[in-house]
């Protein structure tokens, strides 16, 4: 991922001398920068400020380069962060972001929604909604930022169980952040019912293949400073 962002940066041209901030922690921030993670774990074991991305920490102007690694899925109000994240850029500055998106992991809802109607007692949400690629460009457009760029990479994973990715995804901080989520997946019977389903698409291998797409957004902001 690290060396994916920066062969990105490159393609992106210059950027004015100051310092970087890192939003998402999953990884240490390279030397010098700052760090922002809405997960006081990862705040606290990065040396970062613990703070959720759609909340200004900053002042206006005050980094030439902004990060957000694998977190602006989760955020609550995305046209908001983005704002931030550009208002904190100072003039020229540039801002890149990576992050699951589109119908990721569709096999995965699949296994949960037959689960709920099978076990009965209505549909709720058991994954987090994700930003519509086709979308993306006017969001950063919205914000403020100059040269947007959104592009999508599909990747395919592939997990010989349910848990196995349910593993992955507590991994990556991605499990238990949806407030409306309901409670009751983990009883014997519902978590059976979602493993066969999804089990079910395995293919030879025994493996059940599950595309994620990570979004990749990129922008700049004005060379003069703006509101």
């Amino acid at each position: 991922m690290e060396a994916e962002l920066t062969a990105r940066a490159d393609l992106l041209g210059p950027a004015p001398e100051g310092p970087s901030l890192r939003i998402g922690l999953l990884l240490p921030p390279p030397p010098g920068t700052t760090g922002l993670d809405p997960s006081a774990r990862l705040a606290a074991l990065h040396g970062g400020l613990q703070g959720d991305e759609d909340q200004r920490h900053f002042p206006d102007e005050s980094f030439a380069h902004i990060t957000a690694l694998m977190t602006l899925h989760g955020v609550n109000d995305l046209p908001g962060a983005l704002l931030l994240c550009r208002r904190a850029l100072k003039p020229g500055g540039r801002f890149q972001a990576v992050f699951p998106a589109g119908f990721s992991a569709g096999l995965v809802r699949d296994a949960f929604l037959d689960a709920d109607i099978a076990a009965g007692g209505g549909v709720p949400p058991r994954l987090g909604p994700t930003v519509d690629p086709a979308e993306a460009a006017g969001l950063l457009q919205r914000a403020g930022f100059q040269e947007p760029v959104a592009e999508v990479e599909t990747l395919t994973l592939r997990y010989r169980t349910l848990a196995d990715f349910a593993r992955d995804a507590r991994a990556h901080g991605d499990s238990g952040w949806l407030a409306a989520r309901a409670r009751g997946l983990t009883t014997p019977r519902r978590w059976a019912l979602a493993e066969a389903a999804f089990a079910a698409h395995a293919g030879a291998d025994g493996r059940v293949p599950v595309e994620v797409q990570l979004l990749h957004l990129s922008g700049r902001a004005a060379p003069t400073a703006s509101g």
